[in-house]
């Protein structure tokens, strides 16, 4: 998981379950996931790909950051132009089974 996206899942989960219970939530969330690294090096490979959200972009640095083969979202058409490519959760699920 991309290190920017953690703030946004707290961001979003806190307005309606408060500070507190979506902080517990991510600390066990963490449990199954890993947090992609982070560096200067991964914001300006991030700020040089061809895509038009930067956003995006980072996620796409941060899952080559980990190796990633594919990068799980349901905004396929946001990932275009990313040199990993994108498939949709359904995708990845069946490609796990």
């Amino acid at each position: 998981m991309a290190w920017h996206a953690i703030a946004t899942l707290h961001y979003v989960a806190s307005r309606s379950n408060g500070a507190d219970v979506t902080r517990d939530f991510i600390v066990g969330l963490m449990r199954y996931l890993s947090v992609a690294p982070a560096s200067t090096e991964a914001v300006r490979y991030a700020a040089s790909l061809p895509m038009a959200d930067f956003e995006d972009a980072m996620q796409v640095a941060a899952a080559r950051a980990c190796g990633a083969e594919h990068i799980v979202t349901r905004n396929f058409s946001d990932f275009e132009r990313s040199p990993i490519p994108a498939v949709t959760p359904q995708e990845a699920l069946a490609q796990l089974r």
